[in-house]
């Protein structure tokens, strides 16, 4: 199995107070290599603190990550930025780009910390710009680029590193509805090159792109739907259909 999660759950409790909050309850779900897979839920649902914990930014109170047979809660701390910079790739809502490097330095930034020599870079960026269609992009610095291109930009920087799983946070909460929609195709389509995709979003049409959806409520996964062979418009009248029922409306 490629993606284990097992009796995940987090409990956070503030500095100056001893209440408690639990926001993961027993979580299980496992993922296949090459699945591309939502995560929806209402706001404070825990769908959050997840992807953070599945992206080593947080640890679990207790329960196990396992990433290819490897328990993420093992890795020692000063070992967990290699990690996350040589097996995860990160797309996050506001792109979190450097505007003092140019598109390309952003792109080259996670293989220039793992000391990649320039002329690799170069060839791996050679292949990912024309798919992407950021070709031309490559010597403007990001405030030059629209809020479209900033997230293809982004996602460059996620594939660079050939990870084994790209976590998506909210990726389309920034576009309008246009680019939206074509960054969705682009997940689609690298997904079915066999890129492993974990996004979380509140929004059904985007979700309607995966293979599979799991509901969030409470901290805990009650519900998911599977796509299978469904149209994106058939998928999203589920989905929605699901949101409504099953989260009250949102």
């Amino acid at each position: 199995m490629f993606l284990q999660v097992n009796h995940l759950e987090k409990t956070f409790q503030t500095r100056f107070s001893k209440e408690k909050t639990q926001a993961l309850r027993d979580v299980n779900f496992t993922a296949e290599k090459g699945e591309f897979i939502a995560i929806m839920g209402e706001s404070g649902s825990g769908k959050t603190t997840l992807l953070n914990i599945l992206a080593t930014l947080e640890k679990s109170s207790s329960g196990d990550v396992i990433l290819e047979g490897k328990k993420i809660s093992t890795i020692k701390e000063q070992q967990l930025a290699e990690f996350r910079r040589d097996h995860l790739g990160f797309v996050f809502q506001d792109f979190n780009l450097l505007d003092t490097l140019s598109v390309r330095d952003n792109i080259f930034l996670p293989l220039v910390l793992g000391r990649h020599k320039y002329a690799e870079m170069a060839e791996r960026l050679a292949l990912l710009a024309p798919k992407l269609h950021i070709a031309d992009l490559l010597d403007k610095q990001p405030f030059e680029l629209s809020g479209g291109q900033k997230q293809r930009v982004a996602i460059a920087r996620a594939l660079i590193t050939n990870p084994k799983l790209i976590l998506a946070d909210e990726p389309t909460a920034a576009l309008d509805s246009k680019n939206s929609d074509n960054l969705l195709v682009l997940f689609e389509k690298i997904n079915a090159e066999g890129q492993t995709i974990l996004m979380v979003t509140h929004s059904s049409l985007a979700a309607s792109h995966a293979n599979r959806v799991l509901f969030i409520k409470d901290g805990k996964i009650f519900h998911q739907l599977y796509r299978a062979g469904k149209t994106t418009s058939d998928f999203n009248r589920d989905i929605t259909t699901a949101m409504t029922s099953l989260l009250g409306g949102q």
